[in-house]
């Protein structure tokens, strides 16, 4: 006695079976903008405002760190706020345009 088992089974093996493909409508495939077409650092900028902590390494930065010593590279920034270099290059780059604009 199979109670039915054999057709729940064959059911769902042809469940299971690949339909044949439909002829779908043709999509229109956009370029997408690619690391290539654009310049690394407006990369590396987008990337670095989009961390949650950004505005406050910026802030820290300009009011404990510039004060103290107005000429560290992002090197040394970079160690003292362990972050990644390109975010230091990036804290820096910022307050350094902030600084031209008042100016």
């Amino acid at each position: 006695m199979t109670f039915g088992l054999d057709r729940f089974f064959q059911k769902e093996k042809e469940k299971k079976k690949p339909e044949e493909k439909k002829d779908a409508p043709e999509v229109e495939i956009k370029e997408v903008e690619t690391a290539e077409s654009r310049d690394w650092h407006s990369i590396l900028e987008e990337t670095v405002k989009s961390m949650v902590l950004y505005p406050h390494l910026l802030d820290y930065t300009r009011t404990n760190i510039l004060p103290k010593r107005p000429s560290i590279t992002p090197e040394e920034l970079a160690v003292q706020l362990r972050v990644p270099l390109g975010v230091a290059m990036i804290l820096l780059d910022k307050l350094q345009s902030e600084t031209k604009e008042t100016k």
